[in-house]
């Protein structure tokens, strides 16, 4: 008889209180994919950063090809179930599914940063007790408690900024504070041109290249070169 694994779908009925084995990125990549005619493994992302399958694969008769892949990327084993109700106690380390529907970026997979009973408040609100999962995107926010890759982007104070190298975003540990985790987007500077009067004069910020250099303005109105009027002008 022809039979289809679909792996993990969030909303699965069967999904609470399921065994699943943990990967790294590195095991996820090397597992996705298709075994045999009918059936597949499509490991889901977690919001710590590694990723997830059924424990079950690992006895499925029709993924016996990747058994030894699965035994030899294992990191951890988990159980994923519905999220507590309110007063109910919620482990530190576990997985939950949230069933209230969001309307947001966030992903209804979430993970309990530290023990506690559950409280009346929304998940995504104390990210000191959950972290979320979100599709990847350019213009994505920046939030606490986010596991996030390198060359991805996250917005903060209407800066882009791109990850550096991977890490789990803290409280007060925002982009613009942590140059070693994150660079902002800058617009490459533009040659100095000899501006007409105030309507192309440069203001404070704007950034010029010129004999080699690159400068930005100290003052607004600004319609002098840098060699004319140094105090003008800050050396970056």
């Amino acid at each position: 008889m022809k039979r289809f694994i679909y792996i993990l779908l969030f909303m699965s009925a069967s999904l609470s209180g399921q065994e699943v084995v943990m990967l790294d990125k590195e095991g996820a990549d090397a597992l996705r994919g298709s075994y045999g005619r009918y059936s597949a493994i499509d490991p889901v992302a977690t919001p710590d950063g590694m990723y997830m399958i059924p424990k079950r694969c690992l006895s499925d008769s029709a993924l016996k090809d990747a058994h030894d892949l699965i035994v030899l990327y294992e990191k951890s084993e988990n159980i994923v179930e519905y999220l507590p109700e309110l007063g109910e106690e919620c482990v530190g380390g576990r997985l939950y599914i949230n069933t209230t529907p969001r309307t947001d970026e966030l992903s209804n997979l979430l993970k309990c940063v530290q023990t506690h009973n559950r409280t009346e408040h929304d998940p995504k609100t104390i990210p000191a007790l959950f972290t979320f999962f979100r599709e990847n995107s350019d213009t994505l926010t920046w939030i606490q408690n986010e596991y996030v890759y390198p060359d991805w982007k996250r917005v903060w104070e209407d800066i882009t900024y791109t990850v550096i190298q991977e890490h789990m975003t803290v409280v007060l540990q925002t982009p613009d504070l942590v140059p070693a985790l994150w660079v902002a987007d800058v617009a490459p500077c533009s040659d100095w041109v000899q501006p007409t009067g105030a309507q192309d004069a440069y203001n404070i910020g704007d950034c010029v290249t010129f004999n080699g250099n690159t400068y930005e303005s100290l003052i607004n109105a600004n319609v002098w070169s840098p060699t004319v009027y140094p105090a003008g002008w800050q050396q970056l």
